[in-house]
């Protein structure tokens, strides 16, 4: 988990230094800031969102032994889970720029 964790700080990284090449490097305030890591926020929960609905109806085949339909769901469990992590990648960045816009 060490690992993974390193990785996605890098990851962290490399997503606020393509986010300040898009947009200026520094919040205007600390509302606009706000604004926009609460959106990263609200995308994140609609991914999860989709990776429990999935969950739950990847359950029912399993237990009605329909294979063919479980692994259905357990692919748009990888891809909306792939998407939760990207997000909360922009996030953690949109953190950061808050950090290097407003300390001291």
């Amino acid at each position: 988990m060490e690992k993974l964790k390193y990785q996605v700080s890098y990851l962290v990284e490399e997503e606020l230094k393509r986010a300040n090449k898009k947009f200026q490097p520094k919040f205007n305030s600390e509302h606009e800031a706000y604004s926009i890591i609460k959106e990263e926020v609200e995308e994140a929960t609609e991914e999860l969102e989709h990776v429990i609905s999935n969950f739950n109806k990847m359950w029912w085949q399993i237990r009605y032994d329909n294979r063919e339909q479980s692994l259905k769901y357990a692919i748009l469990i990888k891809k909306h889970a792939i998407l939760i992590a990207a997000e909360s990648i922009q996030v953690a960045a949109m953190c950061n720029k808050f950090i290097d816009s407003f300390e001291k």
